[in-house]
């Protein structure tokens, strides 16, 4: 397989992989629907399809991270701050929802700890992602106006 250099070519193979990744996804998604149509909404989990749709949902989202905060991230901006405070976020993050699940209708200790744990670690990969992006785009645009 030859190597495409023009770069109108280039656009074109990636503008035809985006098509083809909203046509994948929309039919999982009719899929899944289907099945929760069919045999309840309770079953649509169980769908090996529903794995895939969540994993790809979640890298595109980290994907489509660094092109944000890309975007916001301009030649005044400050340095970020600490990391501590993502941890603290996410950790309140976490503590929340685990004292909703908790004090909810049907909430055990062991659903309570699931759940905030989750929330925690989900959290705190997504803001220490960021936090990585914002604090290597701040050093490389001090770099260049040294």
């Amino acid at each position: 397989m030859k190597v495409i250099k023009d770069e109108r070519l280039v656009i074109q193979n990636l503008k035809n992989i985006r098509i083809a990744f909203a046509f994948q996804t929309i039919c999982i998604l009719g899929i899944l629907i289907y099945e929760g149509i069919r045999k309840g909404i309770s079953h649509i989990t169980d769908n090996p399809l529903w794995l895939v749709f969540m994993a790809t949902s979640v890298l595109l989202g980290y994907l489509n991270m660094r092109i944000s905060v890309d975007e916001y991230q301009t030649s005044d901006s400050k340095k970020p701050g600490p990391y501590y405070k993502t941890i603290i976020f996410s950790l309140a993050v976490g503590l929340a929802f685990s004292l909703i699940t908790y004090f909810g209708p049907d909430g055990t200790l062991r659903d309570a700890l699931i759940i905030g744990g989750v929330l925690f670690i989900c959290f705190l990969s997504s803001f220490s992602v960021a936090y990585y992006l914002r604090k290597k785009r701040y050093e490389e645009l001090d770099e260049d106006e040294k």
